[in-house]
């Protein structure tokens, strides 16, 4: 029994580890008086990936998803685009061809903010290497809005 919570917490030690694999930041790149454009970028540690939205469904793997959650005093004018271009390969994990990002993420919507406010936002993400892959990740990333800037 001693062996088996041994391995139990090694096991949940590794995923912990695991999901800092990917640093996610959230920022105000460009603002005019109508529109606030909002870049997501994403650090990813060498050997690991994430999948791109243009993973086909039937593929299997979950790939980037983004959620801004409701905030009465901002509204999402253009959504959400992956600027960096994704990279078409095989995926022995999903035996299928996925579309994934390798190193470094860009992605960028545009909101209208009516006043001062922090806007929250979740990016849901798969993680694989070559060997594994992790279970989807929920991360929330919070940017402040300030309309006098």
């Amino acid at each position: 029994m001693k062996f088996l919570i041994q391995i139990y917490f090694c096991l949940i030690g590794f995923l912990i580890v695991c999901q800092e694999n990917v640093q996610w930041q959230a920022e105000v790149s460009d603002r005019n008086e109508k529109l606030v454009s909002i870049q997501i970028t994403a650090e990813i540690e060498p050997g690991w990936h994430l999948y791109s939205a243009q993973t086909p469904k039937n593929a299997g793997p979950i790939p980037i998803a983004f959620e801004v959650q409701k905030n009465r005093l901002v509204k999402i004018k253009e959504p959400f685009v992956e600027k960096t271009k994704a990279i078409k390969k095989f995926d022995a994990n999903f035996d299928s061809d996925v579309y994934i990002f390798e190193d470094k993420f860009l992605g960028e919507f545009k909101v209208k903010s009516k006043k001062d406010t922090i806007l929250s936002m979740t990016v849901t993400y798969m993680i694989c290497n070559e060997v594994m892959c992790l279970p989807p990740i929920d991360e929330t990333l919070s940017i402040k809005l300030d309309t006098n800037e």
